[in-house]
């Protein structure tokens, strides 16, 4: 399953072949995808911050946030896309 994330978010499901039958996938909150795109620009700020040590602390709990969110919707051998 390919996981395509936006600026925006849906509601609306999905449905995937799963290589055996089709199966139904529930939609995504609109907010919780706004909020995992947030947290992505955050880490991608961090990412800019020379301080040492700034950028680790500001990217370790949005990161944590962001990978468990993702991984309540994409399973293992999925792709994620960010735009």
């Amino acid at each position: 399953m390919i996981i395509f994330i936006g600026g925006g978010g849906t509601d609306a499901g999905g449905i995937v072949w799963d290589g055996h039958r089709f199966k139904r996938v529930p939609g995504w909150n609109p907010e919780a995808l706004l909020e995992v795109t947030s947290a992505l620009k955050v880490i991608g700020a961090a990412a800019h911050l020379k301080t040492p040590g700034l950028a680790e602390a500001a990217a370790k709990s949005v990161s944590e946030f962001v990978t468990k969110e993702i991984g309540a919707h994409a399973k293992e051998g999925n792709v994620v896309v960010f735009g």
